[in-house]
C-alpha cells in the first residue's frame, strides 16, 4: 500500500505516515499500521483519541519490570519522539520545555535496559548529560548537532581519548542522583586547584 493512500485511511497527512515509516510502521495493511500506531505513539497523537477523558493510572513498580508484550511498556519509538521534542525546543531556544521534556526523557530512559541501538541527536545527548561535561569540553561546539548517535557513539565523541562506555553513557543521562539538579556532592579533601 503506498503512504498516500494510507495517510487517506488513517485520516492523516503524508509527512505523518512518512515519519512514522521512517520510525517502524508497517504500511502493507491499515490494521497493522493502526496497531503499530496504538503501540508507540502517545494517545494525544492518534487521531481519534486526542479527548478522552480516561485517566492514564500511574505505573506500579511490577509494571515497569513487566516484559514488552505488558501492558506499560517503554518503547524506543518512545524515547525517539520524546527526544525530538527536545532538539525542536533547543532549536526554537525554548529552554523551559526543553527542560521539561528532558526530565521526561531521564524517566523513560530509567525505565528500559541498557540499550545501546537507541539514537538521539548529539543535541539531545549533550543536553542529557550537560551537567557533568566540563564548560570547555570540545564536543560542546562540534558543528554536526544535529547528527543521530547511538550511546556508544556518543561515549566515543565525548571522550576520543578514553571513550565512555554505553552502561555510562545511559547512567550519567538518566542523572540517577539529580546532579543537574543539586551539582556534584563535594568531599573533604575535594580540590579543583591542582
Amino acid at each position: 500500500m503506498q503512504q498516500k493512500e494510507l495517510a487517506k485511511l488513517l485520516g492523516v497527512s503524508t509527512s505523518i505516515v512518512s515519519r512514522h515509516v521512517k520510525r517502524g510502521m508497517p504500511t502493507d495493511t491499515i490494521e497493522r499500521a493502526e496497531k503499530w500506531r496504538k503501540r508507540h505513539l502517545e494517545p494525544g497523537r492518534v487521531k481519534g483519541t486526542r479527548f478522552t477523558s480516561i485517566p492514564n493510572p500511574a505505573p506500579t513498580p511490577a509494571k515497569l519490570a513487566s516484559p514488552p508484550d505488558a501492558e506499560f511498556y517503554v518503547s524506543m519509538a518512545n524515547v525517539e519522539e520524546v527526544a525530538d521534542l527536545i532538539d525542536s525546543a533547543l532549536t526554537r531556544g525554548n529552554q523551559d520545555t526543553a527542560a521539561t521534556r528532558i526530565t521526561q526523557l531521564r524517566g523513560l530512559l530509567r525505565q528500559i535496559q541498557n540499550d545501546a541501538s537507541m539514537r538521539l541527536s548529539l543535541r539531545v545527548w549533550l543536553a542529557l548529560v550537560d551537567y557533568m561535561l566540563h564548560e570547555e569540553a570540545e564536543i560542546r561546539h562540534a558543528p554536526d548537532i544535529w547528527t543521530p548517535l547511538t550511546p556508544g557513539e556518543f561515549g566515543a565523541r565525548a571522550c576520543p581519548e578514553f571513550p565512555w562506555p554505553v552502561q555510562c553513557v545511559l547512567y550519567d543521562a538518566c542523572d540517577w542522583d539529580d546532579n543537574a539538579i543539586h551539582g556534584y556532592p563535594e568531599y573533604p579533601g575535594d580540590d579543583d586547584d591542582d
